[in-house]
This record gives structure tokens, C-alpha cells and sequence, in this order.
């Protein structure tokens, strides 16, 4: 994921920009999975500053599951 995080800032990312998070977001696993990325010499990301605004893995994996119970809802009444 580094490499598209590396390609955002590269394309998109604006001076006055904070650090880029990528997140993973998986469900056509065994599992749901979700990962924050961050590059390793991004050495002014602070993680109080983002995580009040970020859910967690778990929360994020939750929800996930969530939207996937909806979806198999919503598809089985069609």
C-alpha cells in the first residue's frame, strides 16, 4: 500500500496537506480486514491528531460486517 499512498502525495497531495493515511479495507477474504498505512520516514504524523477523527481496526472491520449483513438483506428481498 505504500506504493499508493506514495502516489497520492506525488499526484495529489498539496503543500499544506497533512501526512497521507491509506487504509485497507478486505472482505472477499476468509476474513475482513482493515489496515492503516503510513509511510515510515513521515516523521511529523502525529497520531493524536488523527485518531479522535479515525475509527479503530476493529471498528472499521465491525461496520464492514455490518454493510455486508445489509447487502446479503437487501439482495436476498430482490
Amino acid at each position: 500500500m505504500d506504493m499508493y499512498v506514495r502516489m497520492f502525495d506525488d499526484l495529489k497531495k498539496q503543500e499544506e496537506d497533512n501526512p497521507t493515511i491509506g487504509i485497507l479495507l478486505c472482505t472477499e477474504t476468509d476474513k475482513t480486514i482493515a489496515k492503516y498505512s503510513v509511510l515510515n520516514e513521515n516523521k511529523q504524523l502525529f497520531a493524536a491528531k488523527y485518531m479522535p477523527y479515525l475509527p479503530t481496526e476493529e471498528e472499521l472491520i465491525t461496520e464492514i460486517e455490518r454493510q455486508k449483513e445489509i447487502l446479503k438483506i437487501h439482495n436476498d428481498i430482490s
